[in-house]
């Protein structure tokens, strides 16, 4: 909620392999999914926005709960991954940077449907 901004999509994936050590270890398929619309869902506060106008008195109590505002998911193409019970971090990081790839390739393709042409994506 505190960490969005309207101009940038952060993904939090460079460091997160363990979903595809698994999808590796039991063959499972990983499907790229990314969802435009999450980041609206919350008014950005910040301690120097709420001195200068005032408290926003008419959320305040509401403030955990989001705005009405539509969210899309594109599902991508999935990844088949042949079986491998005893993958190496070649393997992982292989499989890890196409992932990535699918993902920001979906974003890429569908920013502009979805009148997020100004939007970057940022992958952490």
């Amino acid at each position: 909620m505190y960490l969005t901004k309207n101009d940038t999509m952060k993904l939090y994936l460079k460091t997160r392999q363990g979903f595809v050590r698994l999808a590796l270890k039991h063959g499972a398929s990983l499907v790229p999914v990314i969802s435009f619309g999450e980041n609206e869902l919350y008014r950005r506060y910040t301690y120097f926005n709420l001195l200068g106008n005032g408290m926003p008195w008419g959320r305040l109590l509401l403030w955990h709960i989001p705005l009405q505002r539509p969210v899309v998911t594109i599902v991508g193409k999935p990844i088949h991954v042949k079986q491998n019970v005893n993958p190496t971090s070649e393997d992982i990081d292989q499989l890890h940077n196409e992932y990535i790839q699918a993902v920001e390739e979906l974003f890429e393709v569908n920013k502009h449907k979805y009148k997020l042409g100004h939007v970057k994506l940022e992958i952490v």
